[in-house]
C-alpha cells in the first residue's frame, strides 16, 4: 500500500558479511516491505568478503528482481560497504539497513519525513525507545555516546542502527569521510549536524536475534582510536575553513 510520502523514490542500503543463515530470508522481507510502498524503490546489497555462500544466495535471490543489485568488496568493512552502497545508490533518500535490524515502521517515518530534514536516525536511546539487546552491548552503546558528546559536541544520542540520509546530503559530505569500519555512518551524520542540518530521531525498537557478529572487546579500542583520529581532523578542518 502507498502512503502521504513526501519522496517519489528511495534507495536501501544492505552491507552483507557471512551471512548465508539468514540472508534469503531476511532480503525476501526488506523486498517486501519496499514493494508495498508503490514507489520506485533499489535494494543495494553490498557483500563485503563474505568467506560463507552469502554472495551466491544474493545472487540467487535478486536473479528475478530488477530492483535488486548486488556490490561485491574484496575485504571485510562495514563501514566501506555502507560508504560505497551510499555513493551509488541513485534515489532521492538512501536507508540503511542491517540484514538482521530492519523496520517498515523506519521505512515509512523515512519516506515521510518533513523537507526540512536531511537525515532521520532511530535512536536507542530516547525516552520511548526498547533496546532489547544484550547488557553488555547496551552499556557499549552508552560509553560510545558519551565520548562522542565529548569529542564533538553533538546532540545525537545514537548514532548506530538504522539511518535514512537525503542523497543530496550524500553528496555533499560522502568524499570527505575518513571512516571506514563502524564509524562510516557516525562520521556523516557528525559531518551533516555540523553543516548546520537538521537531523530527526525517533525511538528505535530493537531486539537482538542473535549475538553480534563482532566481537565487542576487539572493536573498542580500534572505535576510540578512529574517534579520537576523526576528533583531530575535524579540527584541522575547521582551522583551515578559519583561515582562509
Amino acid at each position: 500500500m502507498g502512503g502521504n510520502f513526501t519522496v517519489k523514490n528511495f534507495s536501501v542500503v544492505v552491507p552483507v558479511y557471512n551471512e548465508e543463515d539468514i540472508v534469503l530470508q531476511s532480503a525476501a522481507q526488506i523486498y517486501d516491505i519496499c514493494k508495498r510502498k508503490q514507489l520506485e524503490f533499489e535494494i543495494i546489497f553490498a557483500e563485503n568478503g563474505s568467506e560463507d555462500n552469502t554472495l551466491s544466495l544474493i545472487d540467487e535471490f535478486i536473479s528475478d528482481k530488477k530492483e535488486c543489485r548486488v556490490i561485491s568488496l574484496k575485504l571485510a568493512n562495514y563501514g566501506n560497504a555502507l560508504k560505497q552502497g551510499f555513493i551509488q545508490a541513485n534515489n532521492e533518500i538512501v536507508i540503511s539497513f542491517d540484514i538482521d535490524y530492519f523496520s517498515e515502521d523506519f521505512l515509512n517515518q523515512a519516506l515521510s519525513l518533513e523537507k526540512t530534514y536531511s537525515a532521520i536516525t532511530a535512536s536507542k536511546r530516547l525516552v520511548k525507545s526498547a533496546d532489547g539487546r544484550r547488557l553488555v552491548r547496551r552499556i557499549a552503546t552508552l560509553t560510545f555516546v558519551r565520548i562522542l558528546k565529548i569529542l564533538f559536541n553533538t546532540n545525537l544520542s545514537d548514532t548506530h542502527g538504522m539511518k535514512a540520509v537525503r542523497k543530496t546530503s550524500i553528496v555533499k559530505e560522502v568524499q570527505n569521510v575518513v571512516s571506514t569500519q563502524d564509524l562510516f555512518d557516525t562520521e556523516l551524520l557528525i559531518r551533516i549536524e555540523k553543516n548546520n542540518e537538521k537531523i530527526l530521531e525517533i525511538p528505535a525498537v530493537i531486539n537482538e536475534i542473535r549475538p553480534s557478529v563482532s566481537v565487542i572487546y576487539k572493536r573498542i579500542p580500534r572505535t576510540i582510536k578512529s574517534l579520537v583520529k576523526l576528533r583531530i581532523q575535524l579540527s584541522k578542518e575547521s582551522l583551515n575553513t578559519k583561515n582562509l
